[in-house]
């Protein structure tokens, strides 16, 4: 199942209209529509987004998309978006784990996770 395919399923499993998340993501009704129809491309921040609106973690998007996939030049983009998503998510924990010791009075390095972000 393709991402935009994955999209519309979570959203009708969850009885929500297209006009909802096109509001919840600050953007108009037929461009929602052209998401989930696969006729554009959806930017990380807003599959961001929408994994919260539909509270799914972002990975459920890229999973099936990824396995059904090969290694093939084509199917690259769905790769590289999944690795983006990760790297994202590790920069996150990252800098959730050094506001913590820093706020712990720890002795680590301000500097060891600050270039991370």
């Amino acid at each position: 199942m393709k991402i935009h395919q994955k999209i519309k399923s979570l959203r009708l499993q969850k009885n929500l209209t297209q006009t909802f998340m096109a509001d919840e993501l600050g953007i108009d009704t037929t461009n929602y529509g052209r998401l989930e129809r696969g006729e554009c491309k959806i930017p990380v921040e807003r599959l961001i987004k929408i994994a919260e609106v539909l509270n799914v973690e972002l990975s459920s998007f890229l999973s099936s998309e990824i396995s059904e996939n090969n290694l093939s030049e084509g199917n690259t983009n769905a790769i590289l978006l999944g690795i983006l998503v990760e790297i994202r998510a590790l920069r996150h924990t990252l800098s959730n784990l050094e506001w913590n010791r820093m706020n712990a009075g720890s002795d680590v390095e301000n500097s060891k996770f600050t270039n991370l972000q």
